[in-house]
């Protein structure tokens, strides 16, 4: 029961199932993956908000594979069941298939995984390449053959091309190097940083790239973090950021996971604990300096699942325990409104977690028979949510779509990429939340064309307005 061939069959079903929840749940793309797919449309070595790699996937998939829903969202089905395949292997490497099999099933199944399996996001891309890095890593300092140091720099890089985070990575090697006396002895090794600069290396046009563009994905990841803006220490996000992992991990897990901080000086959890409890404290003290979404630490989980279960292993019945509350929490998400419904709940704008991937399909269908009586017209935006939800749902797909920025301010990657000055005396259709007072200025007519009402809850519509405008005279 406890080998890979069955592992693999229980993580097949797993995704088959989770693919037949994205077909039931009728859901739109979440903003960013509309988002990431235009990017993948004009591919390059970085990107306004991060750097290219979730592009680069995206693409690749769509090659293949088309540019529907499912296509776009396709890499995390696939990729989270590899990234789970690469836990069995270190699990195996560092103790026995029984630990591999649990690691492996307690991660494809951890609350995170569950959800992110329904959403492309750079935490699909990162966590494969964290694992892959790991598992090469721990070959190559038990063998110091030349290929597992040459993947582990390879897959470092192409974890670096996915998101910043993967620096950590670093700090986790030399965290366990200079603890295990075992090992120290590559804290000299020359194949250690010639590693270490061929990742480097590998990320590098995405750094070149950002010098060529002010290092704006280096300064919006800085005014995200909000430290700057920080002048004190915030107890309360601290507190709220690690109650959060018991969503992300699984109650029983993460609660598992704090209570082994008792054994952290045992050998065989040492090199667990450096590649998990770092990038934890790193997150935890960004949440405590200014704040930290829940799945900023998600890294974390790779070694920490593999810890968990490592010593659960001997206690059954809580591990299961485990894996059962939280696959019942991936189902009560995944059939949220069909239990509602069932239960004769009526959902709310407030109570849906499924919010933000509502309606976007209804608004496109709404504007269609109205762009088509304006054939010569662009279109125009002044939020990236709309932007790229109408980029992907309208078709033909308007990637000649302007954003209307008048303060010339960056704040996404159509402001880097569009310049409505390019557009002097042409027409547009501009599509808002807001009226038409902050357009006055710049075009020689406005007129309204309509209202759209996109009724979503009996206690939210979603509301846009239309405009035609006329003559741009410029900025």
């Amino acid at each position: 029961m406890e080998s890979l061939r069955s592992f693999l069959v229980i993580i097949a079903i797993i995704t088959l199932y989770r693919l037949f929840v994205l077909f039931h749940a009728g859901i739109d793309l979440y903003v960013d993956e509309a988002y990431y797919w235009g990017w993948s449309k004009e591919l390059d070595f970085g990107y306004y908000s991060k750097p290219p790699m979730i592009a680069w996937v995206i693409a690749l998939f769509g090659k293949f594979c088309g540019n529907s829903e499912l296509c776009i969202k396709l890499p995390a089905l696939v990729l989270y069941p590899v990234t789970s395949i690469f836990v069995y292997l270190i699990a195996r490497e560092l103790f026995d298939k029984r630990v591999a099999f649990y690691s492996g099933l307690v991660f494809i199944t951890l609350p995170a995984v569950s959800m992110s399996s329904l959403i492309i996001s750079t935490d699909v891309v990162l966590l494969l390449f964290w694992s892959m890095t790991l598992y090469f890593f721990i070959k190559a300092i038990n063998s110091d053959k030349n290929i597992y140091w040459a993947l582990a720099a390879i897959s470092a890089g192409a974890g670096l091309l996915s998101k910043y985070t993967m620096i950590l990575f670093l700090i986790s090697i030399f965290c366990y190097l200079l603890w295990d006396e075992r090992y120290r002895r590559h804290l000299k090794n020359p194949k250690l940083y010639l590693a270490i600069i061929t990742a480097a290396s590998i990320y590098f046009p995405n750094l070149l790239w950002n010098a060529m563009h002010h290092y704006i994905t280096f300064v919006h990841t800085k005014n995200l973090s909000g430290i700057e803006k920080s002048s004190f220490l915030h107890f309360d996000k601290m507190v709220e950021f690690l109650a959060s992992q018991f969503l992300v991990f699984g109650p029983i897990f993460f609660a598992v996971f704090l209570y082994l901080f008792k054994d952290i000086k045992k050998p065989k959890y040492r090199l667990l604990f450096c590649f998990s409890l770092p990038f934890l404290a790193v997150i935890t003290l960004q949440a405590l300096l200014s704040k930290a979404l829940a799945n900023w630490a998600a890294p974390t989980y790779i070694a920490a699942t593999i810890l968990v279960t490592a010593y659960l292993i001997q206690r059954k019945k809580l591990l299961f325990a485990g894996i059962i509350i939280n696959i019942l929490m991936a189902l009560a998400l995944y059939h949220y409104h069909d239990i509602a419904k069932a239960l004769h709940i009526e959902i709310t704008s407030k109570t849906d977690p499924y919010k933000r991937v509502l309606g976007y399909k209804k608004l496109a269908k709404k504007l269609q028979p109205i762009i088509a009586k304006y054939p010569d017209t662009k279109l125009l935006f002044d939020d990236r949510t709309t932007m790229a939800e109408m980029i992907y749902y309208l078709k033909p797909h308007p990637f000649d779509a302007q954003i209307f920025n008048p303060e010339h301010r960056i704040a996404s990657q159509y402001h880097l990429t569009k310049d409505l000055n390019k557009h002097l005396h042409e027409n547009f259709l501009y599509i808002t939340k807001n009226d038409s007072k902050k357009a006055l200025p710049y075009f020689a007519s406005i007129k309204k064309i309509a209202t759209i009402k996109i009724r979503l809850y009996k206690d939210y519509a979603r509301i846009y307005n239309v405009y035609l405008l006329e003559d741009f005279k410029g900025y």
